[in-house]
C-alpha cells in the first residue's frame, strides 16, 4: 500500500510530509510548514476551550478522533511533592520526588534536605528544587525534634508555584485563572484549618526569613506570599492537579489537562513520561466525535458509585451524574450490588440489592426480586465496614489463604462483581498457582483462567478504551497467559486431553497480542515497561515451547 500524498498548502507540490500534529494537511518542507503556521494553527488543534454555567471551562473536539490519536502534549506548570502532610513512612526526594525509605539518606548540598543522591537532576533545576533551595537555607537554626516535623514536604510545591510569579508570569497567569472552589474551602472548614497550619509553617520558617533577606539585600524574590495566595495555590492544586504514585510520589499541575471535565467512563488516556520532564500526552481512548467533550476521570474508576461520588464531592466539590453514575447496575457490572438478605422461611430470595436513584446520597436500595428496601446510609455503613476488613488484609503482603478467607466472607453479602470482591480477586489471581511444593491440576489452572476472564470482562466494561486500567488489564492478561500455557503443556502431555490443543494455541497467541496492544502506551512508565517486558518474555517462552514440540 503506497503512502498517502497531498498538495503542499503553500506551493501545491505533491508531498508525503503531513503536519505531525493534526495529520490533516501536507507540506513539501519544514520552511513551508513554518510559513503557513499563522493560518494553520487555528485548525491544527483537535480541540477548543469552551464554557458553560454547569461545568465551567472544558474542552470540545473540533473534529472526529479515533483511539490513539494525540489530542495534545504539554509540560507541567508545577511539579513537586504532594501537598499532603507526611507523618510516617516513605518520603520524596526533593529533586525528583522518587520515594525514599532511609532517613539517613544523602542530603542536598545546599539546604541539607533529603535527596536520592547528590547529583539528582532536579536539585539545580530552577522550577524544581533549584529555587526553593535558596529559601530553605534561610530557615533559622532549630533543634531537629522529629524528621517529619522538620522536613515538611507538603509546603514545597507552594514555594515552587510562588516562584512563577516572577520567573514565568505567563504560567502564573494560567494558575491564577484555574478554579480553586474557595467557597467550599473557606473559614470554618477542615481544609481551611489545614491550610492555615501549613501557612504557619511557611511563615515562621521560610517566608519571614525571606522577607528579612529581601529587605537586607534590596532584592525581590517572591511578589506575593500572603495567606490568601497560599490558600489559592492549595485550592488550585487540590481541584486541578494530577498525582503520581508508586516509585515517584508527586503532584503535577498542567494547564490544558486541568480543563478536561470528569466522566466515570473517560474518553481519553493521560500518559506522563517520566523520562521527558513529566510531559503529559493526552490521546483519545475511545472514538470521539466532533463536538464531544474531552473527558478524564478525577476519582478511582474501580470504586462503586457511592464511593466515587463521595470522593468527588469531598475533594473536587461537585457531584457526578454521568451515564455510569445514573445507572444502578453501573453499565451492567453490578459493581456496587449486594446480595439480598430477604427471603421466606429461612431461604434467601436470591435477589440483588441496587440503589433506586444512585445519584442521590440519601436514597434507598431495593431488591430486584422481593422488593425489600434498605436505607442508603445503612448500606454504606455496612459496605464501609467490609471495606475496612479488606484494607486490613491488603495493607500487608497477604497470603493466598488470607485472601481466600476474606473473599469467602465477602461473598456471603456482596454480588460476585462487587468492587471489594474485584479488589481481592485481582490480588488472589496473581497468587493462584504460585505456592511451592504443590502439584496443580488442570482443574486448578482452569479455575485461574476462568477467574481471569471474569475480571477481564468487568475491567473492559468499566474502561473500554484502557484510559485508566491498562496496567490492571495487563496484569490479568499476563495471569491468563500463565493459566492457558499451563493447561496447554499439561494436556499436551496427556494424549486423551489434547483435543483442543490448536484452539488453545490460538487463545494464547491472542492473549499475548492483546496484552502488547493494551500496554503499548504504558511503556514509557516504569511499571508499564516492566509488565511489557514480562509479556515479551512470555511470548519467547511460548515460541520456544512450540518449536520444541512441533510435529
Amino acid at each position: 500500500m503506497s503512502e498517502e500524498t497531498g498538495a503542499c498548502e503553500v506551493c501545491d507540490i505533491q508531498s508525503k510530509r503531513k503536519c505531525s500534529s493534526c495529520k490533516l494537511v501536507f507540506y513539501c518542507s519544514q520552511e513551508h510548514q513554518q510559513a503557513d503556521w499563522k493560518e494553520h494553527k487555528s485548525i491544527c488543534k483537535p480541540f477548543v476551550e469552551d464554557y458553560s454555567k454547569d461545568i465551567g471551562r472544558h474542552l470540545k473536539a473540533t473534529r472526529a478522533l479515533k483511539p490513539g490519536d494525540v489530542i495534545f502534549s504539554e509540560a507541567p506548570l508545577v511539579f513537586g511533592p504532594k501537598p499532603h502532610r507526611i507523618e510516617a513512612g516513605a518520603f520524596p526526594c526533593v529533586g525528583c520526588c522518587r520515594l525514599l525509605e532511609d532517613q539517613s539518606c544523602e542530603r542536598c548540598p545546599g539546604c541539607l534536605w533529603p535527596v536520592c543522591n547528590a547529583k539528582c537532576s532536579g536539585l539545580n533545576t530552577p522550577d524544581r528544587h533549584g529555587f526553593e533551595c535558596q529559601i530553605l537555607r534561610l530557615r533559622p537554626s532549630t533543634e531537629l525534634t522529629s524528621f517529619y516535623q522538620f522536613y515538611r514536604f507538603d509546603v514545597l510545591i507552594v514555594l515552587r508555584a510562588m516562584y512563577l510569579q516572577k520567573a514565568n508570569p505567563k504560567k502564573w497567569d494560567v494558575i491564577s485563572k484555574l478554579e480553586d472552589h474557595y467557597e467550599c474551602r473557606g473559614p470554618g472548614t477542615e481544609v481551611y484549618k489545614d491550610v492555615e497550619e501549613k501557612f504557619g509553617v511557611l511563615e515562621a520558617n521560610y517566608l519571614k526569613p525571606l522577607r528579612d533577606f529581601e529587605r537586607n539585600t534590596g532584592r525581590s524574590i517572591v511578589l506575593d506570599a500572603s495567606p490568601a495566595i497560599v490558600h489559592r495555590i492549595y485550592g488550585v492544586l487540590d481541584v486541578n492537579a494530577t498525582e503520581l504514585t508508586e516509585d515517584i510520589d508527586a503532584t503535577i499541575l498542567y494547564a490544558t489537562a486541568s480543563l478536561m471535565e470528569h466522566n466515570c467512563t473517560p474518553n481519553v488516556m493521560q500518559l506522563i513520561d517520566e523520562t521527558e520532564r513529566f510531559t503529559v500526552t493526552v490521546r483519545a481512548a475511545l472514538p470521539i466525535e466532533k463536538g464531544d467533550h474531552v473527558s478524564s476521570i478525577y476519582t478511582h474508576i474501580l470504586w462503586g458509585t457511592a464511593a466515587r461520588r463521595e470522593h468527588l464531592l469531598r475533594t473536587k466539590y461537585f457531584g457526578c451524574c454521568c451515564k455510569r453514575c445514573a445507572d444502578p447496575t453501573e453499565l451492567g457490572t453490578n459493581l456496587s450490588a449486594l446480595k439480598c438478605i430477604g427471603g421466606v422461611e429461612g431461604d434467601l430470595c436470591g435477589g440483588v440489592q441496587l440503589p433506586l436513584r444512585p445519584t442521590l446520597m440519601e436514597g434507598a436500595w431495593r431488591c430486584d426480586k422481593c422488593s425489600i428496601e434498605l436505607p442508603e446510609k445503612d448500606v454504606m455503613k455496612f459496605v464501609n465496614h467490609l471495606g475496612e476488613q479488606v484494607d486490613k488484609v491488603m495493607s500487608k503482603v497477604p497470603r493466598l489463604r488470607e485472601l481466600e478467607d476474606v473473599l469467602g466472607k465477602l461473598e456471603h453479602f456482596l454480588h460476585p462483581n462487587h468492587y471489594l470482591i474485584y479488589n481481592v480477586k485481582h490480588s488472589l489471581v496473581q497468587l493462584l498457582g504460585t505456592e511451592e511444593n504443590v502439584e496443580y491440576s488442570v482443574d486448578d489452572w482452569l479455575k485461574k483462567m476462568n477467574l481471569c476472564e471474569e475480571l477481564i470482562a468487568i475491567t473492559k466494561t468499566l474502561d473500554p478504551g484502557n484510559a485508566r486500567l491498562s496496567l490492571y488489564l495487563g496484569v490479568l492478561l499476563n495471569e491468563l497467559f500463565i493459566a492457558q500455557f499451563k493447561i496447554l503443556t499439561r494436556t499436551w502431555e496427556n494424549p486423551t486431553q489434547n483435543l483442543y490443543t490448536e484452539q488453545l494455541k490460538g487463545y494464547i497467541v491472542n492473549t499475548i497480542e492483546e496484552n502488547k496492544r493494551v500496554l503499548e502506551y504504558e511503556r514509557r512508565t516504569v511499571s508499564g515497561n516492566k509488565l511489557y517486558e514480562i509479556v515479551v518474555k512470555n511470548e519467547q517462552i511460548y515460541s520456544s515451547w512450540c518449536e520444541l514440540n512441533s510435529q
